[in-house]
């Protein structure tokens, strides 16, 4: 990932509840697997394992955040770990082993969230974050965001 897309999806966690930061998990999963097959493709197998070994963190992420309190949140964790067995195996044979049919499930669940995230009214999972404003100044061809640079005074650590 470049760093303008690090800067903008670390933008969006901090303003993201925990539906919103279920689709980003599953984007960041997702994107990590791309990844993971453009390195292998070009012969890069150190690039590939970083990738793949990323996607499997961020799919970990998820699993600690899935509820199993009925049969969907079940069945949605034994597809965790089949990915997560997928992952592991391609990092282990160091070659894609169903890459792309993990891509399929995550990219299924990711549209489910989106759908829940549209109509999740809850609150952001962090606070005291910095207010990010858009639009208030634009430069050549781009948006320009600012940060408040009083802030929240109860933001950060207190010794």
């Amino acid at each position: 990932m470049t760093k303008e897309q690090i800067q903008v999806y670390t933008k969006r966690i901090t303003q993201a509840n925990a539906s919103g930061l279920a689709v980003i998990l599953y984007e960041l999963t997702s994107i990590y697997i791309e990844e993971g097959k453009t390195a292998y493709k070009a012969g890069r197998a150190e690039e590939f394992e970083r990738s793949i070994l990323q996607a499997q963190s961020f799919l970990q992420e998820l699993m600690s955040m899935s509820k199993m309190e009925n049969q969907t949140g079940y069945d949605v964790m034994s597809l965790y770990l089949f990915i997560n067995k997928q992952l592991l195996l391609s990092v282990v044979k160091k070659q894609p082993v169903n890459l792309d049919e993990c891509a399929g499930y995550l990219n299924k669940l990711r549209t489910s969230f989106e759908k829940l995230a549209e109509t999740d009214t809850e609150e952001p999972l962090m606070e005291h974050v910095q207010q990010v404003y858009a639009g208030l100044t634009y430069g050549r061809g781009y948006l320009n965001e600012s940060v408040d640079p009083a802030g929240d005074p109860n933001r950060g650590l207190k010794a």
